[in-house]
């Protein structure tokens, strides 16, 4: 008779065989050989990024450290920067270096994005009042209309160089500058602290004197200050920071002397000042609409009593 253990593990073998009978053998390797193909060609390919990022990244890195500073300082002073400033402004701005240039009413300053490696230039017409950061290795340079030239390295000065004048100034703060004009081919020694050099438009003379700073450079701080100032030339900085357009009738009235500060008077008030001191009234315009829809300047007239 046979035991109950041995018919259920015939059972077992019978079960064991239908299933084996079921299994289907050749897409099961199928299945098998794709996947070792799979896993094959995934140890390839990263392999393959691994020596490719062994190769590229000192590349890389070569041109974000060496061949692309190089690459952005060749494009850069191409990249140009303009800074105006309107009548009665007085506008701040910071260089590429870090010199700060205060500009007066009037003015443009002209400047690379970046300087080069060479020298720092920049291009002003107006009057600019400038603190250059030191730099033994490269020259600070201030190009003017007509071929005025202020060299430095670092210092504090001014440079008045205003269209249609006929003189241009430079006035040393601190440290010292030299001065270059082409029309005469004419250089000076390093100016010194409150040293003034004027230069003549007509025949590039330059002459050197001695210059009050603080009268020369008040007007980066809002103030306006005349000391034994003609008034034809308080008239001419009246009208840049006011914007209007200021008429002396009388050859007589370019004789007189001011002394004053002024610092948030208006135009009347300071008019009104000038007229107690001396024997002067004035007359100041409307404003007329011109046929583009803007306006005319004020314009003010200076007579004689």
């Amino acid at each position: 008779m046979i035991e109950k253990e041995n018919i259920d593990y015939l059972n077992s073998l019978l079960e064991s065989y239908e299933k084996q009978k079921s299994i289907d053998t050749e897409t099961g390797w199928e299945q098998l050989r794709k996947r070792i193909s799979v896993d094959r060609n995934r140890r390839k390919l990263f392999s393959l990024i691994r020596n490719s990022a062994a190769i590229l990244l000192p590349l890389f890195l070569a041109f974000q450290y060496l061949l692309y500073p190089i690459l952005n300082e060749s494009r850069a002073p191409h990249e140009i920067i303009t800074v105006t400033s309107a009548p009665g402004m007085v506008i701040k701005t910071v260089l590429p270096d870090g010199s700060e240039v205060w500009l007066n009413a009037l003015s443009m300053l002209t400047y690379p994005q970046r300087f080069t490696e060479k020298n720092r230039t920049v291009q002003l017409s107006g009057e600019a009042y400038f603190k250059v950061v030191s730099d033994k290795k490269h020259r600070f340079l201030v190009k003017t209309p007509h071929e005025m030239v202020v060299s430095a390295y670092g210092t504090e000065f001014n440079v008045n160089a205003y269209d249609r004048e006929a003189n241009y100034e430079v006035t040393l703060a601190s440290g010292n500058v030299e001065v270059f004009s082409s029309i005469g081919s004419e250089a000076i020694e390093p100016l010194g602290v409150n040293e003034k050099a004027v230069v003549d438009l007509s025949t590039g003379d330059i002459n050197v004197v001695m210059a009050d700073t603080y009268v020369e450079t008040a007007w980066k701080d809002g103030k306006m200050v005349f000391r034994r100032e003609k008034l034809d030339k308080i008239a001419t900085k009246l009208s840049r920071k006011f914007g209007v357009d200021i008429r002396l009738e009388g050859d007589k009235l370019r004789e007189y002397e001011y002394t004053a500060t002024f610092t948030n008077e208006t135009l009347e008030d300071i008019l009104d000042l000038l007229k107690r001191s001396a024997p002067i009234t004035y007359s100041i315009s409307n404003q007329r609409q011109l046929n583009n829809d803007t306006y005319s300047r004020k314009e003010v007239t200076i007579k004689s009593k």
